[in-house]
């Protein structure tokens, strides 16, 4: 099972509002943050479906925050930040912080998983590439 610590220690380090650590830390809840100007929501069912699904074929693997963006073909995308037990993730991830490039799964027509770009907007996050 993955270290929930490690999902706590993602989200401050991306500044994102003290209710979306506290809701994580506390409640186990993930918060979502949509484009384009970060706002913040809980997810529904459909997104905490794919929250799961997403955790239950790569169980050794945590979401901790979830980015809602419309692609230009008006599509929606959803970005699964997420944190493993891997030791070496982890410092990697710290490095790739500095270029504000964070780990995802995202879920599209196409699903992939790999770094994505994102900056904090509102106490959110948002996906700029």
């Amino acid at each position: 099972m993955v270290v929930k610590d490690k999902g706590l220690e993602m989200l401050r380090l991306l500044h994102v509002h003290v209710n979306v650590i506290n809701d994580f830390k506390r409640k186990n809840r993930i918060n979502r943050s949509e484009a384009p100007y970060g706002f913040l929501y809980w997810l529904s069912e459909e997104e905490q479906k794919l929250v799961n699904d997403f955790e239950k074929e790569n169980q050794d693997c945590l979401v901790y925050h979830v980015i809602k963006t419309t692609n230009k073909d008006f599509e929606m995308v959803y970005d699964l930040l997420y944190v493993t037990n891997d030791e070496l993730y982890m410092k990697e991830a710290k490095e790739n912080l500095t270029e504000n490039l964070v780990l995802s799964h995202t879920i599209t027509q196409f699903p992939e998983s790999g770094l994505i770009k994102i900056r904090e907007v509102n106490g959110g996050l948002i996906r700029e590439y």
